[in-house]
């Protein structure tokens, strides 16, 4: 009796190499390049969408003028006469000084308005339109004047004209 649990007679079965998983990936080296370009190009028209989005071009002081104003229409009634009367004189004694390089806003209206008669930059009826609105903003600022919502629409359009026609004026 043979105890031997190998026996010469039984050939032992074979080894194989034990091999780990087999790396596989489907696409070849030129994909791989085609589409990490492809990535890339529409990343960077995305980038240059978001960067030309908020790249806006500047408002002139014509058109931030008129934006204000806009937005005084919007609220008419909003705050006392005095208030409004002191802005909308502001609003457009500053446009004066910053396109035509007047002195309005340091001057009173008066002296504005004489500084206004020996210069050719405004016609005899822009200059009564100027003068018109000057002293109706003063009536609301200095006299405790009251200003129906007419009365505020009227000082509104009327510095809106004046900013259409002093805009194409400064070009000329």
């Amino acid at each position: 009796m043979n105890i031997n649990p190998i026996s010469s007679t039984s050939s032992p079965a074979p080894l194989h190499d034990i091999v780990g998983p087999v790396p596989f990936f489907p696409y070849t080296t030129s994909q791989v390049i085609v589409a990490t370009l492809i990535l890339f190009l529409l990343l960077g028209g995305v980038g240059y969408l978001i960067w030309r989005s908020r790249r806006k071009r500047p408002l002139t002081r014509k058109e931030a003028m008129l934006q204000v104003l806009a937005a005084l229409k919007k609220e008419l009634m909003v705050g006392s006469d005095h208030d409004f009367g002191i802005h909308v004189s502001t609003l457009l004694r500053n446009y004066l000084s910053e396109v035509f390089g007047l002195a309005a806003p340091r001057q009173t209206t008066e002296e504005f308005l004489k500084s206004l008669h020996g210069q050719e930059r405004f016609s005899p009826p822009e200059q009564e339109a100027l003068s018109d609105f000057l002293r109706q903003s003063d009536i609301l600022k200095f006299a405790q004047g009251v200003a129906e919502s007419e009365e505020r629409l009227t000082l509104i359009n009327a510095a809106e004209s004046f900013v259409q026609k002093g805009e194409e004026q400064e070009k000329q």
